[in-house]
């Protein structure tokens, strides 16, 4: 697999540095003109390199979605090590441009707090209306816990696989390699956008895509704006973190984290 590399050019109107594969400056807006190069899967790598590694994760996802062998966590378990290593290996093929947003830059403990007080809000709220929406539409009432009961440590399981797992692999994946990645011919507004679609459409789910969406653009803004993906592996964290313990109160389960 190839590494990116990045040539720069400076915009005739303001002397901004930009991408070479940029059609508009980012800083003036003004169009590049022929500086710009056309972008595809034939002459970039980074291009490349994204559209191989998203085409891995959503054929991963659709295999699980749409196959019975995934019914259980015993085999589920796999397919989260699988993509976790298949995430590391483009993280170390994009590490130069990676270690900088793999630090907790600009940290402000005011931003941290507010963070985990929007996720634990939009969790509640989006947890509260997808389960009268199934109740009410579709007769039905989805429970992460009935799934992994059978196991030994059920909570710590279910904490495991739907909180701490995708909150640090999704955002590495999403906010980390493929926004580098795509942020080397695009626009870093564009970038968000790119991502939040990508990994709103990962999920497979039609009626997520209400919420997946606009939580992937807030996510991506924390990126862009602090240029790290550690507030936004917290937020991850925490807002499915909050679905899990809604979701054992309901069970009946919650005394039992500290029993």
């Amino acid at each position: 697999m190839e590494e990116a590399i990045h040539t720069h050019l400076n915009c005739g109107d303001c002397g901004a540095t930009v991408h070479e594969d940029n059609r508009y400056c980012h800083s003036c807006g003004s169009y590049l003109a022929t500086q710009a190069v056309t972008v595809n899967v034939f002459n970039n790598v980074a291009l490349r390199s994204v559209f191989v590694f998203y085409f891995i994760y959503l054929l991963i996802c659709l295999v699980v979605k749409h196959s019975t062998w995934f019914n259980s966590y015993n085999t589920l378990f796999w397919v989260e090590i699988v993509l976790a290593v298949i995430t590391l290996r483009f993280a170390w093929l994009n590490r130069r441009d990676l270690m900088p947003v793999l630090k907790f830059n600009n940290f402000r403990l005011d931003v941290l707090l507010g963070v985990i007080l929007i996720a634990v809000v939009a969790s509640c709220f989006i947890s509260f209306t997808v389960r009268e929406v199934n109740v009410t539409f579709f007769d039905t009432e989805v429970s992460y816990y009935k799934a992994y009961k059978i196991y030994a440590f059920p909570i710590v399981v279910m904490f495991y696989s739907i909180a701490l797992m995708p909150a640090i692999f999704e955002e590495l994946a999403f906010r980390g390699v493929m926004y580098n990645y795509v942020a080397s011919f695009l626009d870093e507004r564009l970038v968000v956008a790119v991502t939040a679609f990508l990994f709103a459409i990962m999920h497979l789910s039609l009626l997520s895509l209400v919420w997946l969406i606009p939580f992937g653009f807030f996510i991506g803004n924390l990126r862009r704006k602090y240029n790290t993906i550690w507030y936004g592996v917290v937020l991850h964290f925490t807002f499915n973190f909050t679905a899990c313990i809604i979701d054992l109160y309901r069970q009946g389960q919650l005394s039992s984290i500290f029993s």
